[in-house]
């Protein structure tokens, strides 16, 4: 396992009830604050994206990309509505596509 070259500080404000209650958690396991948050750093990186359990259960991963598709989705029949569209032709031409 590589070592982790600890290089450079990273602060961020939070609550102060929030932070000593996670103090008292973290320091029951015998860690610090820094690994725990370089492991929260390790793992996003590693999985190329937010653990799940770190993300609101209201807006999982594949619900924030869905949603951002649907958006994409609307902006393009707004276009199109209003006479902006591009037919399939000129689209597969743009891109360099064969049809």
């Amino acid at each position: 396992m590589d070592v982790l070259v600890k290089n450079t500080q990273f602060n961020f404000r939070t609550n102060d009830e929030l932070l000593a209650k996670a103090k008292e958690i973290v320091i029951s396991e015998n860690l610090d604050m820094a690994s725990i948050m370089n492991s929260v750093l390790q793992k996003i990186v590693e999985q190329n994206s937010v653990p799940i359990e770190l993300i609101d259960e209201k807006s999982t991963r594949h619900e924030r990309i869905v949603n951002t598709l649907y958006d994409e989705i609307y902006k393009g029949y707004d276009s199109f509505l209003k006479g902006k569209g591009k037919t399939v032709n000129e689209v597969f031409k743009k891109y360099e596509l064969q049809r």
